[in-house]
């Protein structure tokens, strides 16, 4: 796979946990904190938001050791291995959402 498609799927795997985390809850719940005035107070938008900063602590988080990767071993760089690390790293931090989507499904008890 190229870099390119690895990163697409990070960012799919940060969309769907940005979507079926059950962290997304936590967060709507704190939204009088990081919510401006100016937000309706809708709970469709606040989900939106509280899945928007969700997904994105995600590809942030799980970029870290990817980008520690690329700073250790400065010829990993153009190697696609750091990109597999995020994935990885992405996927791990998609668990709690997977469980939770078998869970909906009724695929597990």
């Amino acid at each position: 796979m190229l870099r390119h498609q690895v990163f697409a799927l990070v960012l799919g795997l940060a969309v769907f946990n940005g979507i079926f985390s059950p962290l997304v809850h936590l967060v709507a719940a704190y939204s009088l904190i990081w919510a401006p005035p100016w937000l309706p107070d809708d709970p469709g938008v606040t989900f939106y938001f509280a899945s928007l900063i969700v997904a994105t602590t995600t590809l942030l988080v799980s970029g870290v050791p990817a980008a520690l990767i690329e700073r250790a071993f400065p010829a990993a760089r153009e190697a696609p291995g750091p990109n597999w690390v995020w994935a990885l790293v992405a996927l791990v931090l998609c668990i709690p959402a997977l469980v939770r989507v078998l869970l909906m499904s009724g695929a597990v008890q």
